[in-house]
């Protein structure tokens, strides 16, 4: 008697077949659920508190020639609080109001003007600002996210008065130099930012950043601001259905 032949698969089929039929599942799965997010990021609103620490440099006419620019560095802090609008899955437009004070700065010895004629001695002044920008932002991810940000804005610089203290002369005399009187100098500035963010959930939101921004005013020195921070921000998502 002939008896059939019964054909058997191999011992790794059986395991092979579930074995490639989940991993295409899982990796639908990722595709659809990284769309959903991507898609989303076009059409969400966020806003973002980010506290920082910052250095800044901070420039005046009190060197030793005659209306010299001297630079010193002083640490401070403030924080930011934007508004953001996704534009593209990769690209967010927004704005955001910026407001820092800074350490107290001394120039020792400075050479100033009063009442138009030299001076020297020991010079303080203090150094806050109010601005406001605006600018794009690139979003190179999905959960974890490097962003790249620019902008551009205007500000207001708020100068304390600048004190002269003069004690060389078995006296002691403080006076404010000319042109260093207390008030507000308007200037433009631009900025750039570098991080990362992670999204927790679908609303909330941290991230971790460094900027550096370069103002100038009229017939102001130039002041340089480097800050880091931390931010978290809540999100309206999406805002408008595509």
């Amino acid at each position: 008697m002939i008896r059939p032949v019964q054909r058997t698969r191999p011992s790794g089929c059986r395991a092979t077949w579930p074995t490639w039929r989940i991993t295409w599942i899982a990796l639908a799965a990722i595709g659809l659920s990284t769309r959903a997010h991507a898609v989303a990021d076009r059409y969400e609103a966020s806003v973002t508190v980010r506290p920082l620490g910052s250095i800044g440099r901070i420039t005046e006419r009190a060197g030793d020639v005659r209306g010299g620019e001297v630079v010193v560095s002083r640490n401070g802090g403030g924080g930011e609080v934007g508004l953001s609008y996704g534009v593209r899955n990769w690209l967010d437009v927004g704005s955001e109001v910026v407001g820092a004070g800074f350490a107290q700065a001394i120039y020792d010895p400075a050479s100033v003007t009063v009442a138009g004629s030299p001076a020297t001695g020991h010079l303080t002044r203090t150094t806050r600002l109010v601005q406001l920008r605006a600018g794009a932002t690139l979003r190179l991810g999905v959960g974890w996210v490097p962003i790249l940000h620019v902008g551009l804005g205007v500000g207001g610089r708020v100068l304390g008065a600048g004190v002269l203290r003069d004690e060389d002369h078995a006296r002691t005399f403080v006076v404010t130099p000319d042109g260093m009187t207390e008030g507000v100098a308007i200037e433009v500035l631009a900025c750039a930012r570098i991080g990362f963010e992670h999204r927790l959930d679908r609303r909330w939101g941290v991230g971790v950043s460094t900027e550096a921004s370069y103002a100038v005013g009229a017939g102001m020195p130039p002041l340089e601001v480097v800050s880091a921070g931390v931010s978290l921000s809540y999100t309206w998502y999406p805002l408008v259905q595509p």
